[in-house]
């Protein structure tokens, strides 16, 4: 018998009972399409991380009083660390919520009190108008800067830029809207942004700076920058300051990714097996019906070999048949998780092809014992035997 009847013998069995071929494939497809999507997902996030990373810049620390400990921060203090600090610019923000309204549309939005540093350190780009100025700061000028999804939310397709809104019922002029990130996307109905003078907040809002933002050189060590900012404020004040850098935050974030990725890959993994599982059921059940089958191939002069290479071969087309249904599968929550999330995910190649020969390899390992099995069988059993 040669190798290519061997093959077809083995790939018609497969399709002889189409129903029950497909549920034997289905545990298999559904881990594959799993693994797939989460590889992809995975990676996309990991490139998102880097990109937000790269960004807003690694040089970067907050600092924030405790409230408890009956400390607070000034905006004068932005200066102090300024002086206290080498080529390390800061800024002072405070943020909260309103309703922002105009022209009977109103959205809630997220209301930032800054400072002209807010821009530079931010690395805003703007696709109209301006950002703030230090004279709207030190005039506290009634003016705001929108972002892309707070735009869209009061003025649609319409132009923002020296129109009037109000915040909280007082008015403010749009003087620049901020262009959205390449992985935003500006939802209509969204909770937007408005950044309006820190001055501004504080008159409105009757409450001081809720955190000082820290830029320093990629060449320095923000670690350090963040400690000696404590330290000045400690001085000043006493205790009851902290200082938080964005590696500290980066590096969290990337340790929930890890860990939700591990746990969603066990879950897959246990999917291929349970679906590997099924696969050498599968052809414990075919040995067993084609038990006569065996022994006239035997008595024809088939060998054992022949025989534990075909039901190998079963085993591994059943695999294979799932590995290619779930890539198919994957791709599908790929595209639906990219219009979810609003970024751009795919599987490379490499990925969908080792999908697939990992797939494959489960087949082959648990269709050995069955093969084997069927291998082993005496002709003169075999075709004594009524199937059971």
């Amino acid at each position: 018998m040669r190798a290519l009847d061997v093959m077809g013998l083995a790939l018609r069995s497969v399709f002889h009972t189409p129903v029950r071929s497909a549920l034997t494939v289905l545990g298999l497809s559904i881990g594959i399409g799993a693994i797939v999507a989460i590889a992809a997902i995975g990676d996309a996030g990991q490139r998102e991380v880097e990109s937000e990373l790269g960004r807003i810049g690694v040089g970067r620390a907050w600092v924030h009083a405790d409230a408890q400990m009956g400390t607070a921060l000034r905006r004068q203090d932005a200066a102090l660390l300024e002086r206290g600090l080498t080529d390390v610019l800061v800024s002072a923000c405070a943020r909260g919520t309103a309703y922002a309204t105009r022209a009977g549309e109103d959205a809630l939005v997220q209301l930032t009190g800054c400072d002209a540093a807010m821009g530079e350190i931010e690395k805003v780009q703007m696709e109209d108008g301006r950002f703030l100025l230090a004279r709207d700061v030190e005039g506290t000028r009634s003016v705001a800067v929108l972002d892309a999804s707070a735009c869209a939310a009061l003025f649609g397709d319409g132009t923002a830029v020296g129109e009037t809104i109000a915040l909280a019922g007082r008015p403010f002029v749009v003087v620049g809207v901020i262009a959205p990130l390449t992985s935003e996307r500006v939802v209509a109905n969204g909770t937007g942004t408005v950044y309006i003078p820190i001055t501004v907040y504080e008159a409105m809002r009757g409450s001081g700076v809720d955190e000082l933002l820290l830029s320093v050189e990629a060449s320095r060590n923000v670690a350090a920058v963040a400690a000696r900012a404590e330290q000045l404020l400690t001085r000043r004040y006493g205790e009851g300051f902290e200082a938080v850098t964005l590696e500290a935050e980066m590096a969290a974030a990337r340790r929930i990714l890890q860990i939700f990725l591990l746990v969603m890959t066990c879950v897959a993994v246990i999917c291929m097996l349970v679906g590997g599982i099924g696969v050498m059921n599968i052809m414990l059940v075919c040995v067993r019906e084609r038990k006569r089958e065996i022994g006239l191939m035997k008595a024809l002069g088939a060998t054992g070999r022949m025989i534990l290479s075909q039901f190998l071969l079963e085993a591994t087309a059943y695999a294979t048949l799932g590995g290619l249904l779930g890539m198919a599968a994957g791709s599908l929550l790929i595209a639906g998780a990219s219009q979810l999330i609003g970024i751009q995910i795919g599987a490379s190649l490499r990925t969908l092809g080792a999908a697939v020969v990992f797939s494959g390899t489960i087949g082959l390992f648990f269709g050995v014992y069955p093969a084997l099995r069927a291998a082993r069988l005496m002709p003169v059993d075999a075709l004594r035997s009524d199937g059971r």
